[in-house]
């Protein structure tokens, strides 16, 4: 029954039992040493309680304070005395009992040095209230004395003749045991004859009174006293004249030998007192600072707690994914098992948020993290990484078809209808996995390879994919290069190369498109489809456009210098035309610049101008009055309207090289082919075809009635200088200005 409460250790228990039979002997058989009933029970009831407490094991004082002397609680206090469920850092733990050892020190002491204090004053108070004890006793001697001899008219004489003592000599007596000097005399110091004197006075001490008798003794008053030395003794006197003559009563006596600090200091009940007092501050300290750490304790727990895990679902959150993973990693029984995580994200939830609310949205997360936990639970934990992203980690054996079993569950668990105020949501998610330690051994890295695997997940949209290495690889080379795009930007790393675009019917130049590359010195030459895809997914194309443009018109400039004039083409990505430099610096480009007179066409897919037709036409339009030309790039590929083709500025189709490569009279591309040759004329555009790579499609493309035609046939995009010696090597002249 008592074993949950036990809480002393062994040398905490023998200490107590020795300490108890002490007192108890000491309060029951030494009683003479304190020498008071009172103290000496308190002696007694403090021994039995800790002989007590060291049999059943338990201190109630350590049960308020929350705390034990057992050394195996104290090392596993932080797993067994949790806030709510979060174990303390050991060097928080030990830096608390640090602490707590420091408070009761810091209580201790002046806690004993103030008992001692009050043990000093209550001496003090107790040796002066002898003192006066002491003197009211030669007080009322001399005044029954003096009473006494006024009665009598031959003081002397007649106390002389009585045979029996006489009541106020009794009652003198009495009062007097122990005195050193009781005696009859005068102001002068001389000593009258009384049968009040005590019969064996100390004539050394008399005399040395009758000599300090003039000046101790005021003539004015009925009674004196005050304290004599007598040698090394310190002596208490008091004095009584009796009313009407010159005669004075006087008695001596021994001060209390009890008064000096040294002989107070070793006397046993001092020193009992001392050690009683002593014992009970340190259980006082011990409840105050054992209340005090725990509550700081709690504290602290709470604040891990909720610096460890998510408010919203009670799930430990993304700071407690690692210490869970490597939890997981170190319980692994042999390598036939594995750690699996499992990152799973919500598709569109931002959508639920919009149209629910996000009261309702946190709700449904709340349910989400619920079902979560029903997949496997004695295997797997829980986190919510943040936003709509949970995690699990799982252990598993090692095989992939395990781990896939854990994604599907959680995709059979969540791909439901849930239902919020009655209304049924639907939800699909995607995952990615890693396993650790095949993937890695490292929490951190498993993370990060879960996280990789899921955005592959996301792009190949498909409900799960495992990561592999290659992606890890890419999306480092990804991080490393974007931090660096800007940098090759601004210090104009990157180069132009140029296309040239020929008019099939003239057999003359028509233009040039130009092309950005990107040479990096640790990675070599970066694809365009990579950068410019990031430059665009990080904000970076509008300064990579304003580069290409302002470098292609000093190209452009160089060459008229020259007497080479060429239009130039170049492309503009989706959120160019929204960018409100762009107007601005076309302006001054083709007003101060080389790109007027039609040398500059701008192309633009159908996508681009499908996600705000409005703003984007609005923005051709101003570009077009300055003399700028449009072109529909990969036209045939995108999700044009006709209703906003006819109304934009365009004087050039495009057809996508996907519909000129292996086309034939007999197929459907050929039949679309042909279609918007004619939808492009039609419109009074230059139609013009991409990716011609033999001369078979440059036949075919002639005898559709194609306008211009460029590809690897006509001539690979190249740096300026060797498009000069293209130009001086083949049948294609510059013309003099834009077709």
């Amino acid at each position: 029954m008592l074993e949950k409460f036990r809480n002393m250790g062994r040398t905490d228990r023998i200490l107590r039992f020795i300490l108890g039979w002490a007192l108890i002997f000491l309060g029951l058989v030494y009683t003479g040493v304190v020498d008071d009933v009172l103290l000496n029970g308190l002696i007694v009831a403090f021994g039995l309680m800790n002989v007590i407490s060291a049999i059943v094991s338990v201190c109630p004082a350590y049960i308020m304070a929350k705390i034990s002397t057992i050394r195996q609680v104290n090392t596993d206090s932080g797993r067994r005395l949790k806030a709510p469920d979060v174990d303390l850092d050991p060097a928080q733990l030990e830096s608390n009992k640090e602490l707590r050892r420091k408070l009761q020190f810091s209580i201790v002491l002046p806690m004993i040095a103030l008992l001692v204090v009050f043990a000093f004053i209550a001496h003090d108070l107790d040796h002066r209230a002898e003192m006066m004890s002491l003197t009211r006793h030669v007080d009322v001697s001399a005044e029954l004395a003096a009473r006494e001899t006024l009665q009598r008219k031959t003081p002397g004489d007649a106390l002389e003749k009585e045979t029996r003592p006489s009541p106020a000599e009794l009652t003198i007596s009495e009062l007097l045991t122990g005195a050193r000097l009781f005696v009859h005399h005068d102001s002068q110091g001389n000593i009258l004859s009384s049968r009040f004197n005590t019969s064996d006075a100390d004539e050394a001490l008399s005399r040395s009174w009758s000599r300090q008798l003039q000046t101790l003794l005021p003539a004015d008053t009925l009674s004196a006293r005050g304290m004599m030395m007598f040698g090394d003794e310190m002596l208490i006197w008091s004095s009584s004249r009796v009313e009407g003559t010159d005669h004075w009563y006087t008695g001596i006596i021994d001060s209390p030998t009890a008064h000096s600090i040294t002989s107070y200091l070793i006397s046993p009940g001092f020193l009992v007192l001392i050690c009683a007092v002593s014992w009970l501050a340190i259980w006082s300290s011990t409840y105050i600072v054992g209340i005090f750490v725990d509550r700081m304790e709690k504290n602290s727990r709470q604040l891990q707690y909720r610096s460890l895990h998510d408010a919203l679902t009670g799930l430990p959150n993304r700071q407690n994914v690692n210490a869970i993973i490597q939890r997981r990693l170190n319980d692994l029984k042999d390598e036939s098992e594995c750690v699996v995580l499992v990152m799973i994200d919500i598709i569109d939830f931002r959508v639920i948020n919009e149209t629910l609310g996000y009261a309702l949205g946190d709700q449904l997360l709340s349910q989400i993290a619920d079902c979560l936990r029903k997949v496997e639970p004695e295997t797997t934990d829980v986190v919510r990484m943040g936003g709509d992203i949970f995690c699990l980690v799982g252990v598993v054996d090692q095989n992939r078809v395990n781990a896939s079993r854990l994604a599907n569950q959680a995709h059979d668990t969540l791909e439901c209808a849930h239902e919020l105020n009655g209304i049924p949501v639907g939800l699909q998610i995607r995952t990615g996995l890693s396993l650790g330690p095949a993937d890695a051994s490292r929490p951190e890295d498993l993370v990060r390879f879960a996280d990789i695997a899921l955005a592959q997940a996301k792009s190949k949209r498909v409900k799960d994919c495992f990561y592999q290495q290659d992606q890890d690889s890419h999306s480092i080379r990804k991080l490393a290069l974007l931090a660096r795009l800007r940098t090759a930007i601004e210090q104009n790393e990157l180069t132009l190369v140029y296309q040239p675009k020929v008019d099939i019917a003239s057999n003359t130049l028509a233009g040039v498109e130009v092309l950005v590359r990107w040479y990096d010195d640790e990675y070599g030459q970066v694809s365009p489809a990579e950068f410019v895809s990031w430059a665009e997914k990080s904000g970076l194309i509008d300064k990579l456009t304003q580069w290409v443009l302002i470098n292609a018109e000093k190209q452009c400039r160089e060459w008229r210098d020259r007497g080479i004039v060429i239009p130039f083409a170049i492309n503009l990505s989706p959120t160019n035309l929204f960018d409100k430099k762009l107007i601005p610096l076309v302006t001054q480009l083709v007003n101060e610049g080389s790109f007027g007179d039609g040398m500059l066409e701008l192309e633009i897919t159908e996508n681009a101008v499908m996600e705000d037709p409005e703003r984007a036409v609005q923005a051709m339009r101003v570009l077009a009055a300055l003399g700028v030309k449009f072109a529909i790039d990969d036209f045939g590929t995108g999700l044009s309207s006709f209703s906003y083709l006819r109304t934009l500025p365009v004087s050039n189709l495009k057809i996508d090289r996907a519909f000129i490569v292996d086309t034939d009279n007999s197929d459907k591309d050929a039949v679309l082919l042909r279609s918007m040759i004619k939808l492009g004329h039609g419109l009074g555009c230059v139609v013009t075809a991409e990716g011609v790579e033999d001369e078979e499609a440059l036949e075919r493309l002639r005898h559709y009635h194609c306008d211009h035609v460029q590809g690897y046939h006509i001539c690979r995009p190249v740096p300026a200088d060797k498009l000069v010696l293209w130009l001086q090597s083949c049948n294609w002249p510059a013309c003099e200005r834009a077709a």
